[in-house]
């Protein structure tokens, strides 16, 4: 997220586009090609899943099952299909000089969700791209094993409907950094709370013309979205708009 100042003197909230999975519109979501092809069109950043195999392999897919196998409990070769899966490394040079959410997917077993925020963390520290990648998850122990272990790191819980007041509350006190929400959850209110406690938003998943230019308006941090041109183009608009 940035900022300009128009003639007046404010500040404006410049709010970043990331493409949700990838630029996946033309190329298989969460993976090197969706990745690249995000980088390719110009978006600020991309957003990708990220599993951790039996054999220790952190893996980009989003859904728990992959080719009729549990990701979770399966090894990297045996997720191999007709299409090859990504491997976190791999996304992160593809991803050139974007912003990555890393959002690490979790299970209902606590000894997972700790070693694969531990794997997470771990890596992420050691990369070259480090300083560009924040993570997220539904999981608030995820994102307290990820401050935990790498306390520089930049963490957002995700949330679905539990009350906003009290997620961002819950981001401040955890010493978070940010809070996604769905995009229809957010308002000025949320907006104005987040910012008093020192919290960026990221929303997701805006995808038609009308949403996409109420985040740009509320000024949110962040939008997470499919449909990358066309909220670059919105943006776009609303900037030359604000020049004029």
């Amino acid at each position: 997220m940035g900022s300009k100042v128009d003639i007046n003197g404010r500040i404006l909230i410049v709010t970043s586009i990331f493409a949700h999975r990838g630029h996946h519109s033309q190329w298989l979501e969460n993976s090197v090609a969706a990745v690249a092809s995000a980088a390719e069109i110009g978006a600020d950043g991309v957003e990708i899943d990220v599993w951790l195999t039996t054999d220790k392999h952190l893996v980009v897919h989003h859904d728990r099952i992959r080719e009729g196998r549990d990701v979770a409990h399966s090894t990297r070769d045996q997720l191999e299909g007709d299409a090859p899966i990504a491997t976190l490394g791999d996304v992160l040079q593809a991803a050139g000089q974007l912003r990555i959410n890393v959002e690490i997917k979790s299970t209902r077993s606590p000894s997972y969700n700790l070693a694969v925020a531990r794997a997470v963390a771990q890596y992420l520290d050691a990369s070259p791209a480090s300083s560009e990648c924040l993570v997220s998850s539904f999981s608030l122990a995820i994102c307290d094993e990820v401050r935990r272990v790498a306390p520089a790191r930049k963490v957002g819980w995700l949330v679905t409907r539990q009350p906003s007041d009290a997620v961002l509350n819950q981001v401040a006190a955890s010493r978070l950094t940010s809070a996604h929400f769905p995009f229809a959850r957010v308002n000025r209110g949320v907006v104005h709370r987040a910012a008093a406690l020192g919290v960026e938003l990221h929303v997701w998943t805006p995808n038609l013309e009308r949403d996409i230019d109420r985040m740009f308006e509320l000024g949110v941090g962040t939008i997470i979205t499919d449909e990358v041109p066309l909220a670059m183009a919105l943006r776009s608009h609303l900037e030359r708009a604000t020049d004029q």
